[in-house]
């Protein structure tokens, strides 16, 4: 075999091989962001709600369900999952979220407290459906699917 077909059939190979690897690299990568996703759109789904049950105000209404996320903020900022215009709601006022198998609520440090069943929050506590959380003038109630 004439060395110049030798140095063909190898150079060939080598390109194979370098397409192979670049084909591996980018199946990886589609993978990879498949899973990501998929990741995504389970964080994005709601499992459960928070149901107006008391407000004093009008504006939400009684009976209004809000969707709870594995982290759900509430409060009176934009950038809250929950936003409640009451003046008595902090800006980030608290937090639910879940933690494993177990829902917990935190107060962040809000200038009127948050109330689990009637008892203010001094520092992290588990919560369970039908837990009412009482936020200035509103009370959610806990409804887990």
């Amino acid at each position: 075999m004439a060395p110049e077909l030798l140095l063909f059939i190898l150079r060939l190979l080598g390109a194979a091989v370098l397409l192979a690897f670049f084909g591996l690299i980018g199946w990886f990568i589609y993978r990879d962001m498949a899973v990501t996703m998929e990741s995504l759109a389970a964080q994005a789904r709601p499992f459960g709600h928070l149901a107006v049950v008391v407000n004093e105000t009008e504006n939400p209404a009684v009976g209004t369900r809000y969707p709870l996320l594995p982290v759900t903020g509430i409060g009176r900022a934009s950038t809250n999952t929950i936003i409640l215009d009451d003046g008595y709601v902090s800006g980030q006022h608290c937090l639910i979220a879940r933690r494993g198998e177990l829902w917990q609520v935190e107060d962040l440090g809000s200038r009127n407290g948050t109330l689990l069943n009637g008892v203010a929050l001094a520092e992290t506590a588990v919560i369970a459906p039908g837990d009412v959380l009482t936020v200035g003038n509103i009370q959610l109630k806990l409804e887990i699917e």
